[in-house]
């Protein structure tokens, strides 16, 4: 494995301040530096702009090896880059977001308590209430888990990421979106179709199924129904439960949790023939609601990427 971890991401938006309080409230640790769980901080970075966008993802690989092995890809596709201090930096000809990456070491979030279940046949919890209610506070967000980007060329976008070093999980209407991943999730990109470049969710995940139900609904309650986007579900493709909402800035995140983990790449089957009738979720919603295809301020971030241009 080269790359082996999605480290940060970064973002522009008209009013940082209100996704400051966002990430506080659910509770990640940080400030202005950038916010994240206790294990990975800074994994989110906030910056004024003029519009809502996506202005850089980074990567962790496993030595500087990885880095001229990429070059050497990026060479070949014609694609222009910097390479300082250890860190390889790439401008995206097409979407004009920066992918960076560097070596660092392999790590995972720690494990927290697992919860006690009582399941048929196995009955784990017994004179004892159930761990969520006994709980003082909620579990909050492990980690930044995947990005999702639209772009006006995926399969050109998703050819420069494969460059970078990701690798493909599943693809959908012949390489028009595609799961992309830089460790053992199943996806920590996915690259889909949009009329300019955007950035059209990501998602932090959390330590369980009562995690995310629990963080979504004290979401929602606080903030009311107009901030709810899909879900709860479990979705065919990467199998995670998931919950979707909108924050401050007008993005959806997710969260989620069990996601499938690919740890031999060649034991990996990737698949294209998708059902689409029946590959939003295979509980909860049946289809995938229109608002992932046409995101309510799509008009102002086409304005400010042509004014951009």
């Amino acid at each position: 494995m080269a790359l082996h971890r999605l480290m940060e991401m970064a973002v522009g938006v008209p009013e940082p301040w209100a996704l400051h309080a966002f990430y506080e409230e659910i509770g990640f640790t940080g400030g202005e530096a950038g916010w994240g769980s206790k294990t990975y901080p800074g994994q989110i970075r906030i910056s004024e702009a003029g519009y809502r966008q996506l202005k850089s993802i980074k990567m962790a690989c496993e030595d500087e090896s990885d880095i001229t092995t990429a070059m050497t890809k990026l060479d070949q596709l014609g694609v222009a880059y910097k390479y300082a201090n250890g860190q390889l930096d790439v401008t995206d000809p097409v979407n004009k977001w920066q992918y960076q990456v560097e070596p660092a070491a392999i790590s995972d979030v720690p494990a927290m308590p697992r919860r006690l279940l009582n399941t048929p046949g196995n009955r784990q919890r017994v004179g004892e209430r159930a761990q969520v209610i006994t709980e003082v506070t909620p579990r909050t967000p492990r980690r930044l888990g995947h990005v999702v980007m639209g772009s006006p060329e995926p399969q050109k976008t998703t050819a420069l990421c494969m460059a970078l070093g990701f690798r493909v999980s599943d693809s959908i209407g012949g390489g028009m979106a595609t799961f992309l991943r830089c460790s053992r999730d199943h996806h920590n990109l996915l690259i889909t179709p949009g009329p300019v470049p955007y950035l059209n969710h990501y998602a932090m995940e959390q330590d369980d199924f009562d995690s995310v139900m629990r963080g979504a609904t004290l979401y929602l309650r606080e903030h009311g129904e107009e901030y709810q986007v899909a879900g709860p579900g479990r979705h065919q493709i990467g199998g995670n439960i998931f919950w979707y909402m909108r924050d401050p800035s007008g993005t959806f995140f997710e969260f989620f949790t069990d996601m499938d983990n690919i740890a031999d790449d060649a034991k990996w089957v990737v698949k294209e023939d998708w059902d689409l009738s029946d590959a939003w979720s295979i509980w909860g919603e049946k289809d995938q609601p229109e608002l992932f295809f046409k995101v309510p301020d799509m008009e102002s971030i086409m304005a400010g990427w042509h004014q951009s241009q």
